[in-house]
């Protein structure tokens, strides 16, 4: 039916990649995969004293890479996932020295090459200002200390991890274009998003909700 099998949603923090995930894995009929950020025993702890970064990247890397090796190990006709397995690479790029990065670069391509990879990434854009409000109303309590300038940061360490990819298309989309009350519609114009192939590299998608 899906020109595609395995689809990634990516975004900033707050962009609404699980709410997204988990919608069309209800309404297409595909396995969720979603990211266990909350395993993450250095995470709080680096968003108050970033010299934990190194700790809660690799503890990223490890964890991920359990996660995919169980889930992979049974069959999925249609995966929706909230994150893209090699993410680690843009929060490692901003947040570690060059020789840390490259430390968590090897052990990423160590554990991942060999694991199946999405064929299809969907990136959801939304402005700071939103991000910051939906961050917020989520109320995870160590998130209060994200700052608008690590958002800013974020947004551009993600346009250029982005524009390094390679063999594999990206549909960019407005997220404020998502309206989660009109499910027909975002069925029906993800339906045919994923139903058409696209080229490889980013493509700004419109969604067509009627």
């Amino acid at each position: 039916m899906f020109n595609y099998k395995h689809i990634a949603i990516e975004g900033n923090i707050g962009a609404g990649k699980t709410t997204l995930a988990k919608f069309l894995s209800k309404h297409l009929n595909g396995s969720l995969l979603l990211e266990e950020y909350e395993e993450n025993e250095f995470l709080e702890d680096f968003y108050t004293d970033d010299s934990f970064a190194l700790h809660a990247e690799i503890q990223f890397v490890l964890d991920r890479s359990k996660q995919l090796f169980k889930f992979h190990s049974n069959k999925h006709e249609l995966i929706f996932s909230d994150y893209y397995p090699f993410k680690s690479l843009i929060f490692s790029k901003m947040n570690l020295n060059t020789k840390d990065f490259h430390l968590v670069k090897e052990l990423i391509d160590s554990l991942y090459n060999k694991m199946p990879q999405p064929d299809l990434l969907i990136f959801l854009n939304r402005p700071i200002d939103v991000l910051q409000n939906n961050i917020k109303n989520r109320g995870r309590t160590y998130e209060n200390e994200i700052s608008t300038d690590y958002l800013f940061q974020l947004n551009k360490a993600y346009e250029n991890f982005l524009s390094s990819l390679n063999g594999i298309p990206i549909l960019r989309l407005n997220a404020n274009e998502i309206d989660l009350n009109n499910e027909v519609g975002l069925i029906d114009s993800f339906t045919k998003l994923l139903s058409k192939p696209h080229e490889n590299g980013i493509n700004r998608t419109v969604l067509n909700l009627e």
